[in-house]
């Protein structure tokens, strides 16, 4: 029987689905946040947030905890600290370790501040150091590189042992003491197969005067604030908008042979004062794939259209040897990194985000892989006519090196769809509630009295 009880129970079900679908796009929600998608309210610049599993590093080498290849970390540093992290290497593979500093918006940096990275052996031997250092613009941004243990190259640092990865902060006087947040990975390059042949380094980085790609249709992009969520973008035209304080990432996919053009155009926009200046107002950087800093460059910025770009020296396994660290650095295909930045302090020239414009020109034809032997891709080596093909223009999930977008597609379609069902419910249970009260049960209605005044039964 269809009872008023029944319609009441139907009416908590509902409300129960409701509540559960409630929450279902609170836990979403947290989960966009939590695979890097920009948490940061309308107008507030996107932060790099750390990923990965909490390390804490050392402050000798006897306590430097084991870090594992391929596997991403996440730690603090503090004013004059010094972290330090273990690494096994053997004798065969090629080595590349990463750290970046991820001060908080807001924060103060000045000439010098940022962190010093080394690698050394067991026995003290240097196998390779280098300094991530802000400059005289006081803008807080990622700041970090890698360093690397190449076999058959460094004429140190070749044995199989235990080696260190320490980083060191350095920080002036009058910056902000707070401690920073730090990602840390490392990764192996195996060795090529006896006797294959390593190639010759090209002489240069080939063309002399490059020139923007203006050819084709200008198509969207959404750049990320990380390397895990860099958005994925081919040889095109892509704009985006970044805001003042925001550094956001793409990856181009170049593979053996060819070699990178990347043109930053950053557009006019809407001066709030008169003759707006900001010394060091725009900057470009580029990245290998094992996230080593190959070059960056700035440029003041006026509210006026300004360029950098940057050019990568052709893809070649032999470049390692190269006498110019540029074109070293351009040692394996894979996916390379522009990261672009704006700024804090051009939010007191213009209003809103800036409209930036990539131009990117990927040319020469690929060529095969060296013989390895071992896969490379655990270390981010390499890419296939897929990663090319879905070179969109979407920001990655965090923790994923392929397209992902349609995990947040979904995330955002169950949103919708759950906003609508959870409307729908909303209008039934008003509707059976109304019922409930207005309609009498036909079925369990007391009947109406035989005897007495009133009308006879109608029944």
């Amino acid at each position: 029987m269809y009872t008023a009880a029944v319609r009441r129970r139907g009416i908590y079900t509902a409300a129960t689905a409701l509540l559960a679908l409630t929450a279902l796009q609170g836990v979403q929600a947290g989960a966009a946040a939590a695979d890097g998608t920009p948490t940061a309210g309308p107008g507030a610049p996107a932060t790099w947030a750390p990923q990965g599993q909490a390390l804490a590093g050392a402050a000798t080498t006897a306590d430097a905890p084991l870090m594992q290849p391929g596997v991403t970390y996440r730690d603090t540093i503090k004013v004059g600290e010094t972290r330090m992290y273990g690494i096994t290497l053997d004798a065969k593979s090629s080595a590349y370790a990463s750290a970046f500093a991820l001060p908080p918006p807001g924060g103060r940096v000045a000439y010098n501040d940022g962190i010093e990275l080394k690698l050394e052996s067991a026995d003290g031997d240097d196998c390779d150091s280098v300094d991530a250092h802000f400059g005289d613009d006081g803008a807080v941004r990622p700041v970090g590189s890698a360093v690397s243990r190449l076999i058959g190259v460094d004429t140190s640092c070749q044995d199989a042992n235990q080696y260190t990865l320490s980083v060191h902060r350095t920080s002036d006087g009058a910056s902000d003491p707070a401690a920073w947040p730090l990602e840390l990975r490392y990764v192996l390059e195996p060795p090529l197969k006896s006797g294959a042949a390593a190639g010759h380094a090209p002489d240069g980085l080939g063309t002399a005067t490059p020139t923007p790609l203006t050819a084709g249709t200008p198509q969207q992009a959404a750049g990320g604030t990380s390397f895990e969520t860099a958005a994925a973008v081919k040889t095109g035209i892509w704009k985006d908008r970044v805001l003042p304080g925001e550094t956001r990432f793409y990856k181009v996919p170049v593979d053996w042979g060819q070699q990178a053009t990347v043109f930053s155009d950053f557009s006019s926009a809407q001066t709030t004062q008169s003759n707006p200046y900001v010394g060091s107002g725009v900057r470009l950087a580029a990245y290998s794939p094992v996230r080593e800093l190959i070059d960056d460059q700035d440029h003041s910025y006026e509210g006026t259209p300004t360029s950098l770009h940057e050019q990568l020296a052709p893809v070649s396994y032999a470049n390692r040897a190269a006498d110019d660290s540029d074109v070293a650095r351009v040692r394996y295909a894979g996916w390379y990194y522009f990261a672009v930045t704006v700024h804090p302090d051009v939010a007191q020239a213009v209003s809103g985000p800036v409209p930036v414009t990539l131009r990117v020109d990927v040319t020469g034809a690929a060529q095969s892989a060296p013989a390895y032997a071992g896969d490379p891709k655990a270390a981010g080596i390499g890419i296939d006519a897929h990663d090319v093909s879905a070179a969109d223009g979407t920001q990655q999930s965090a923790g994923s090196s392929s397209g992902t977008s349609a995990r947040r597609f979904l995330g955002f379609a169950a949103l919708g769809a759950g906003t609508v069902l959870v409307l729908a419910l909303a209008v039934w249970m008003l509707t059976a509630r109304r019922r409930a009260v207005a309609v009498p049960d036909t079925v369990t209605q007391q009947l109406p009295p035989q005897s007495g005044f009133g009308p006879p039964p109608s029944w």
